[in-house]
């Protein structure tokens, strides 16, 4: 080696922040750098060609577990902590790493070591596992169920000890865990199955969450626990994590709804006669079924405000019920979940069949349980109480009406004559504005086909053209390339699409290619850690990841750079990705969709424009024409957005 290369090998050394050494097979010191003569205030000559322990450790012999020798020994590298005596009289903690110098042979003819002072991060360490026991001792100290979760993944930070208790779980089985997996016993998280979530409630809004919900205990047996979620905000403003208080109310809200109860049967009878006599009066005012249905519910309401009103309305041709889309919120979502409760896909003849056979009226209670059919006894299931009755006008029965309480009441013969009476005066209207809606359905229906397919408006043969194809594409999984002029439509395209597939309940996710940098678009796509680049201040989420069951539609792809393709090429070959500054393999079940403005093929000739990316999204292509060509639509657009202009 050179005089220069054996200098410059020195100031490399010397460089180094950690104290450096270097052993021979005898532990002699054959070299050092600066910060360790400096940490131990010795000289190259004190140090070079003394032996190891004598000078760190004044030691005569070897040290115990010397892991020198370790690393002499296996020829391979060692780590430990070590407490070491400095000039000063103090012992500090190092973390001490040795590692083998190897000859040709593989042999360790030498080894280097370098230390590190980690005695303020010990310090440290120790401290927050005090603050931490300290916390915890708080936390369990506090009656009501208690955990703090994540506010990203809802994973459990710190549950106390009297949730542990609550579901029969040893502390701290439940941390770590997904809250719906602990609290639900589910994989699904709340939101997905269709449930309320205070957390994901409290993150949306960045406000306190106070709801009741039902859990069952460690026993199994429901109580009425008040929820309380409260988000914690960190320096940035942004949630950090979710408290969740538990209170167990179920006695308290049992006394509530006892005393409501007894006070609102006291108001019922008075504002039955009240309400029947207005109700002849205001019944032919109602122009629409709509209007009708959810003059109904509201009737009832006033009186029996703590009951579910469950209409089972026929279609003019008594093939089936509708579904009353349109009514209020509360009857129409009642209706969809007992029609799942009693299978009506399934039973729907029987219904039907049972409906037809009625000649006199009569009413079915949950005190009734002989001759009760099945898809009616299915009722009590959920409800305490109930009773049903048929919709009958002169000239048949077009329907069912049930009302059901969650409580357990005997309800009295006022009750169910009040209702027998209402539907005795509204049937006919019922069946007449079933008639008259069925008929206009009819023929807007043959209307809508003939002048569009959803948001796209055009009756042209070229239109046509195109609702054939979104409709022949939909029920696939396969990429689309929409291609035409901007202003054409490519968009709504797209989204009819994802309304008529299988994914239609997965979300839509628009990228837009033009709008972003390279560099940007690159994270947009595909997300990116916290770290990845300056600016990169917590993990993001990419919009192929949020389109995860869904449908993700690359607008303008057409100008996408080069790098950027090259990684959409990937993605679509195995729909797997990493996150810009991410090592973890991510793996994605989505459909691609993508639009562009451009002539994509003259692209590639040009070499602007990959090839193969192109055959990976040109497997179905839709080309939408512009207006001019199909000038027959303009007087079908013009009425269209002159009724949506003129809307009130």
């Amino acid at each position: 080696m050179t005089d220069y290369n054996e200098k410059f090998l020195d100031r490399v050394f010397n460089s180094v922040a950690d104290p450096f050494a270097i052993y021979n097979r005898d532990f002699r010191i054959l070299k050092v750098n600066q910060a360790l003569m400096t940490l131990f205030k010795l000289s190259a000559e004190q140090l070079i060609g003394k032996y190891c322990y004598r000078v760190f450790y004044q030691r005569t012999t070897m040290c115990p577990e010397c892991h020198v020798k370790e690393v002499f020994d296996t020829g391979t590298p060692w780590m430990k902590e070590k407490h070491i005596p400095t000039p000063d009289g103090s012992k500090r903690i190092f973390e001490v790493h040795s590692c083998p110098i190897m000859d040709r042979r593989g042999v360790t003819i030498q080894a280097v070591e370098y230390i590190r002072d980690i005695t303020e991060r010990k310090t440290l360490e120790k401290q927050l596992w005090a603050s931490k026991e300290l916390n915890d001792s708080i936390i369990n100290s506090i009656s009501e169920n208690l955990i703090l979760a994540d506010a990203k993944t809802f994973r459990i930070i710190q549950a106390n000890n009297a949730f542990h208790a609550r579901l029969g779980l040893k502390p701290p089985n439940a941390v770590g865990k997904f809250c719906h997996e602990i609290i639900l016993n589910s994989p699904i998280p709340c939101k997905e199955a269709g449930m309320r979530c205070p957390l994901e409630e409290a993150l949306r809004t960045k406000r306190p969450v106070l709801l009741d919900k039902n859990y069952p205990d460690a026993a199994g047996t429901d109580r009425m626990l008040e929820i309380s979620a409260y988000p914690i905000l960190d320096a940035q403003g942004e949630i950090s994590s979710i408290v969740r208080l538990e209170r167990d109310v179920t006695e308290k809200r049992k006394m509530e709804q006892a005393l409501a109860f007894r006070s609102k049967e006291l108001q019922r009878t008075q504002h039955q006669l009240e309400t029947l006599f207005e109700t002849s009066r205001q019944v032919n005012a109602k122009n629409t079924l709509i209007e009708l249905v959810d003059f109904i519910h509201q009737i009832g309401q006033q009186i029996f405000s703590d009951s579910e009103f469950l209409f089972f309305l026929l279609e003019a041709g008594n093939q089936n019920f509708l579904d009353l889309e349109g009514c209020n919120s509360s009857v129409v979502e009642s209706l969809h979940r007992m029609k799942q409760k009693l299978d009506l896909p399934r039973n729907v003849s029987s219904f039907i069949q049972y409906l037809q056979n009625i000649r006199e009226p009569h009413i079915i209670g949950s005190e009734y349980s002989n001759n009760t059919p099945h898809f009616l006894s299915r009722i009590s299931e959920s409800y305490q109480s109930w009773f049903g009755l048929p919709i009958s006008s002169p000239q048949q029965c077009i329907g069912y009406f049930v009302l059901g309480s969650p409580f357990a009441r005997e309800d009295s013969r006022e009750d169910m004559q009040f209702f027998l009476t209402l539907f005795s005066q509204v049937a006919g209207h019922i069946r007449h504005l079933i008639i008259h809606e069925s008929e206009i359905n009819l023929l807007q229906q043959r209307v809508t086909e003939q002048t569009s397919h959803g948001k796209i408006i055009g009756r042209s043969n070229a239109m046509q053209k195109i609702y054939e194809l979104i409709d022949l594409v939909a029920s696939s999984d396969a990429t689309v390339l929409i291609t035409g002029e901007n202003g054409t439509g490519k968009e709504l395209v797209a989204q009819a699409i994802h309304r008529q597939s299988h994914r239609k309940n997965g979300p839509f996710v628009v990228a837009n290619c033009s709008a972003y940098s390279p560099t940007l678009l690159e994270s947009e796509l595909f997300g990116h850690e916290k770290g990845a680049f300056t600016g990169a201040i917590k993990r993001k989420i990419g919009r192929i990841e949020r389109a995860q069951g869904g449908i993700l539609f690359l607008d303008e792809i057409g100008d996408t750079s080069p790098a950027t393709q090259v990684l959409l090429l990937r993605f679509l070959q195995d729909h797997c990705f990493e996150r810009v500054g991410g090592e973890e393999t991510i793996e994605i079940d989505v459909r691609v969709l993508a639009a562009t403005n451009r002539d994509l093929y003259r692209e590639v000739e040009t070499s602007r424009f990959r090839d193969d990316l192109y055959y990976r999204l040109n497997v179905i292509t839709i080309e939408l024409p512009p207006l001019r060509d199909r000038k027959e639509d303009i007087p079908i657009l013009c009425n269209h957005f002159h009724r949506m202009r003129c809307k009130p």
